[in-house]
């Protein structure tokens, strides 16, 4: 009996498998972290700003890494995704033109964005550990809890938990991404309960309103996708930002939250209405870097919304371009459709981009900061095909 010909030899049918395996386990079982990566990944904790340094100590931390790892064999090819360093290339030039011609400097803050955007590329070439990091952030996160708590770390927030990461806000969010993340470090599923409701503790301790919602029905959506298509998946995704906004509106509402906010919601509710009023009136190329900035009160704040910071840095370019690389990464797409949505890695990237996406709306400084690109390479990562054995790390 003849049997017809697929036309694809089992050799590539086990060389597509293999990828897929890889893209579907960044931490493969027995692995062993590098320790520069994960000191690297701990020090992303440490937010508080040194005297005499103009950069924060994250960033600084980034550079120092990528210094090093620039001279490391990647693991993995871009050639799937050649996209990401076009397309990033050609924002830092827009936005540094753009800010030069609205008349500010573009310097210090077009290198924070090369410095986060190099990040997330060699955390998916291979360049720089994902395992490594992730739980090099889980160390660090722990320790932050029990340095806060002995009293050696910063209480900057009248008892609620903040430490090193400074703000109860911003700590709250790289609390629910690293938790999620550090979930893939396991294939055991009581240790993934574990983390995961180790990570609902921390948020619970940050008094986080906005981050508490999302990182719920970013549970929600871990737990209902893994019965679902890919389909079904993304119409529980939908569901889940419905959830949030349900959920965040109403946590004003319940118990101490009603009484205890209401100066500093009323506050917070002017900013967003300069804020509002700032990115309405902001040209469709921006304002510049660094603008995303209102002075209320004689003092100067920080917009509580990162898209209307998109909007009012870089118009619509940096808004679409920053929006697109978060859902191509975190949904996985690529140029052959969706990769590998069912394994448990892959959904939970899906969740921490929607954690991402989610605080944004509420957080200021959310997509350009290094939690956030931290997601980005780890689903970046997930679309790279292995790089081949024979090449040299300077070979394209």
């Amino acid at each position: 009996m003849a049997i017809a010909s697929t036309g694809v030899s089992p050799a590539s049918r086990g060389g597509a498998s293999r990828a897929l395996h890889l893209r579907a386990l960044l931490i493969p079982d027995g692995h062993s972290a590098r320790i520069l990566d994960a000191i690297g990944g701990a020090m992303l904790v440490y937010r508080i700003g040194v005297p005499g340094i103009p950069l924060p100590i994250p960033q600084l931390v980034i550079i120092a890494i990528l210094a090093v790892a620039v001279f490391r064999r990647p693991t993995r090819s871009f050639a799937s995704a050649s996209w990401y360093p076009l397309t990033m290339v050609l924002l830092l030039i827009f936005l540094a033109t753009e800010t030069y011609l609205n008349g500010l400097d573009p310097i210090r803050r077009a290198g924070s964005f090369a410095a986060l955007i190099a990040f997330a590329g060699f955390l998916a070439s291979g360049r720089l550990d994902v395992g490594s990091v992730i739980k090099g952030l889980g160390v660090g996160l722990a320790l932050n809890v029990v340095l806060f708590y002995l009293r050696i770390a910063p209480n900057a927030y009248e008892g609620k938990l903040t430490g090193l990461l400074q703000d109860k806000n911003a700590g709250a969010l790289v609390y629910a991404v690293g938790a999620i993340l550090l979930a893939m470090a396991t294939r055991i599923l009581w240790k993934r309960l574990l983390i995961v409701a180790a990570g609902a503790v921390a948020l619970v301790l940050t008094d986080s309103r906005t981050t508490m919602a999302a990182y719920a029905v970013a549970m929600l959506y871990l737990l209902v996708s893994t019965w679902l298509n890919r389909g079904l998946q993304l119409v529980a995704l939908v569901g889940a930002v419905l959830a949030f906004f349900w959920a965040d509106n109403n946590l004003t509402t319940l118990g101490d939250y009603a009484f205890d906010r209401k100066g500093s919601d009323a506050f917070r509710m002017r900013i967003d209405f300069a804020s509002a009023q700032k990115a309405a009136a902001a040209p469709w190329y921006g304002s510049g870097l660094g603008t995303a900035t209102v002075n209320l009160d004689s003092g100067t704040w920080f917009f509580h919304n990162s898209y209307q910071g998109l909007i009012v840095e870089g118009g619509v370019v940096l808004t679409v371009v920053t929006i697109g690389v978060y859902l191509v990464t975190g949904l996985g797409l690529s140029t052959h459709g969706f990769v590998d949505a069912t394994p448990f890695d892959a959904r939970a990237v899906t969740a921490a981009t929607l954690v991402v996406c989610l605080c944004a709306v509420r957080l200021g400084e959310v997509f350009y900061a290094p939690v956030g690109f931290l997601v980005v390479g780890v689903g970046l990562a997930r679309l790279l095909d292995p790089a081949g054995r024979d090449k040299a790390w300077w070979a394209p």
